[in-house]
């Protein structure tokens, strides 16, 4: 009698709601799944987990592409926690060069003359010297391709490539005994007096050659504000896009991405070839 109560009350309330019996009636008819339903509901699950990393491969693909006309190859980027990423930490450099009461030194790609960053292309200097030639006291600072000339207050005068001078490539540089020449070496040794407007063999006897020297706490402390790395934006936009910043996993995630974007294609072929024909007999 109890068994009886319970399938009755059991009838009455699935009467009284048609929608439960219609879903379960609906879910006894289901059809199983073919290949083409697999197909289209894997196609979208893969599609909405690629679909970030696609927009973002198609962006960065644009802006590498337009790197050049947007400046993006000319821009450097110094947040700490970016350089961390690639390893990269500020260092002051231990020697410079010194010629009186002025000393030079290199932090990074700048150069830094008496604490403050130097407006040249210098890159590698090899000496720095102080000389009187032309008349009034100027600095000379030297690279192997070129020479710069400056103000002791660090104004630039001029820039001599090698081409504008006697000797291909300089090996090191001084000045005169009497402070009135600056002398350049690369094999044979010239001397200017009249402020690099010409120069003449000269003796290397009696020169005093600029050596590096040993920069003071002081001074590199000084240095080290400058020496913040850096990288091209174009760099970290290559990185970005190759998954490269973040080491191996990174490469492993776009090989994840750029596998699903190959599995997209071969369901969307299979999608859209099943359905056309399953049109073709209806035509």
């Amino acid at each position: 009698m109890r068994k009886k109560s319970f399938s009755d009350a059991l009838f009455n309330l699935r009467a009284r709601l048609p929608g439960l019996s219609a879903r379960e009636s609906a879910g006894a008819r289901r059809p199983p799944k073919n290949l083409s339903m697999l197909l289209r509901e894997w196609h979208k699950r893969i599609g909405l987990a690629a679909c970030i990393f696609m927009l973002w491969l198609g962006a960065s693909g644009v802006m590498l592409n337009q790197s050049p006309a947007w400046g993006l190859d000319a821009k450097r980027i110094d947040w700490p926690w970016l350089m961390s990423m690639y390893g990269l930490r500020a260092e002051a450099p231990r020697s410079g060069f010194a010629s009186g009461t002025h000393w030079l030194a290199m932090a990074n790609d700048s150069v830094v003359l008496d604490g403050t960053v130097f407006d040249t292309t210098l890159r590698a200097p090899i000496g720095m010297t102080e000389s009187s030639s032309g008349g009034a006291r100027q600095l000379y600072m030297a690279s192997q391709q070129e020479l710069v000339i400056a103000t002791p207050a660090g104004n630039r005068i001029d820039e001599l490539t090698s081409a504008m001078l006697p000797v291909r490539s300089i090996q090191r540089i001084g000045v005169t005994r009497d402070g009135g020449g600056v002398v350049i070496q690369g094999g044979d040794a010239f001397v200017s007096v009249d402020g690099g407007l010409s120069w003449k063999p000269s003796p290397t006897a009696g020169v005093q050659w600029s050596e590096p020297d040993d920069l003071s706490p002081t001074q590199r402390s000084i240095v080290l504000r400058f020496a913040r790395p850096s990288v091209p934006l174009e760099q970290i936009l290559i990185d970005l896009h190759s998954g490269r910043l973040f080491g191996h996993y990174g490469e492993y995630v776009i090989d994840v991405v750029g596998i699903a974007a190959v599995l997209l294609a071969i369901s969307g072929v299979w999608i859209v070839v099943r359905a056309n024909r399953r049109r073709a007999p209806m035509r």
